[in-house]
């Protein structure tokens, strides 16, 4: 799932977005009511299928967060004060 982002901002936003529904599609799957995959896969396979989604919608927003230098706002519009960022 993961990939290289490039330097131009319209590629990384497209990439960003892509985790994002991704990550979307896939937590709505694992925490779906009943669980279609428990008759297919195991929790620890679910468990796995999900915290990949995480890890690359984390990982891709954290990248182009710093590259554009949004981060620190974005820490500071949700309270976290300058000298814990």
């Amino acid at each position: 799932m993961a990939s290289t982002m490039t330097d131009n901002p319209a590629v990384s936003q497209s990439e960003l977005l892509g985790a994002a529904l991704r990550y979307c599609a896939v937590a709505d799957w694992f925490e779906s009511h009943p669980c279609r995959w428990h008759g297919e896969m195991s929790l620890a396979e679910a468990m796995d299928v999900f915290n990949r989604a995480e890890a690359e919608l984390r990982a891709t927003g954290a990248r182009l967060l710093r590259r554009h230098g949004h981060r620190d706002l974005l820490l500071q519009a949700v309270g976290v004060s300058e000298e814990a960022r």
